[in-house]
């Protein structure tokens, strides 16, 4: 029987090419999940460049809808100058015209443009007063008239008038038993100054989602402006006229108002007033209204839709053109890029006239 002579080395030979092949095949494997990874990343940043560049697409054709908007704006106010006739109204203005849905090289664009003067100013509820804001209670009595109008809960209206109040005056006390100041926030302080956006109502203490109104249409009846800017009567809608003026004038001066316009624009707030209810007002009351009312405007807001590839962007500028007039007179103050919630905003407000049947906020006015 012949006897198997095994050399030592040889199972520690077999042993080594065992671990080269193993550390060959884990080499692959990681080369493979790098190679893997790398692929990811380029193609996940060629996707962002992409969106990128389409969003950058998006934004430059809004931007050009804004440029043609404000020229629409200064060409207007030319023309008012010509003819002598300084109003503005939303029906047969220059820049009241909505552009429709519009194909224009590889997007689709639509635009609107509106009159901020026509909405209620948050900042009326205070007066500036040196170097700070008092409260106007006559005002914030309007803003509690429009709130009840407005908010699925009416009965919250006084207590969101009051902490609207308290946010923008400068004093830190609560002035009303239904006020907030500091003390009563816990993550947030007032700012004690005039609101730069009419969405700073969601910042109040008591404002829940359950208070947000049901028709984003709604959103459309306020505004943040300087405290002394008037409201033009020609553009305003039926519940804004009816929170500024039913106070002093009662529930049918803003169906009197309604009237007037729907015959012609109304060109001078002096004649208005020797209409009636207004004509029958003391001395004081008539002033006081005059005060806040007007016939044209300096501020208004374009809105720009743009579509590329099924893709969405809405372009919110808001302008101020002021009386001087030109481009050197005409500003864009404020730009948002914004998601499409709702459709665009038409020039004339969707509760602008008495008997629109587009919200239940018409029938909620009294006396209507």
């Amino acid at each position: 029987m012949g006897v198997l002579i095994v050399h030592p080395r040889s199972g520690g030979r077999r042993r080594q090419q065992g671990m080269a092949l193993i550390i060959v095949l884990m080499l692959f494997a990681i080369l493979a999940a790098v190679t893997t990874e790398v692929m990811f990343r380029q193609d996940r940043f060629r996707v962002r460049t992409e969106n990128l560049l389409e969003w950058d697409k998006r934004y430059q054709y809004a931007m050009a809808a804004e440029v043609v908007a404000v020229q629409g704006l200064i060409d207007d106010l030319d023309e008012d100058r010509r003819t002598s006739q300084q109003l503005d109204e939303c029906i047969e203005e220059q820049w009241a015209v909505q552009l429709t849905p519009t194909p224009y090289e590889d997007a689709i664009l639509s635009a609107s443009v509106q009159d901020l003067q026509g909405r209620f100013n948050l900042n009326w509820l205070v007066e500036a007063n040196g170097a700070g804001f008092t409260r106007d209670d006559q005002a914030r009595d309007m803003l509690q008239r429009l709130l009840q109008q407005t908010l699925p809960d009416p009965a919250k209206a006084s207590i969101l008038a009051n902490e609207m109040t308290d946010w923008i005056d400068s004093n830190n006390i609560v002035d009303a038993v239904e006020g907030a100041e500091d003390a009563e926030y816990r993550l947030s302080r007032t700012p004690n100054m005039p609101v730069a956006h009419e969405t700073e109502l969601r910042a109040l203490r008591s404002f829940t989602v359950q208070d947000l109104f049901p028709d984003p249409a709604v959103w459309g009846l306020f505004t943040a402006l300087p405290t002394d800017t008037a409201l033009n009567v020609n553009t305003a809608p039926l519940p804004v006229l009816d929170a500024v003026l039913g106070p002093l004038a009662g529930s049918g001066a803003a169906e009197a108002v309604v009237s007037l316009r729907q015959e012609e624009p109304i060109e001078d707030i002096g004649t208005l007033m020797q209409q009636e209810p207004f004509s029958s007002l003391e001395a004081d009351g008539k002033q006081a209204l005059s005060d806040r009312l007007g016939v044209a405007s300096e501020y208004f807001q374009v809105m720009v839709d743009v579509e590329v590839a099924g893709n969405l962007s809405r372009l919110v500028s808001r302008v101020r053109r002021s009386a001087g007039g030109g481009a050197d007179g005409t500003r864009v103050y404020s730009r948002q890029v914004k998601p499409l919630l709702s459709p665009l905003e038409p020039a004339c407000n969707p509760f602008y006239n008495a008997g629109d049947d587009n919200n239940n906020v018409i029938d909620s006015i009294p006396g209507t």
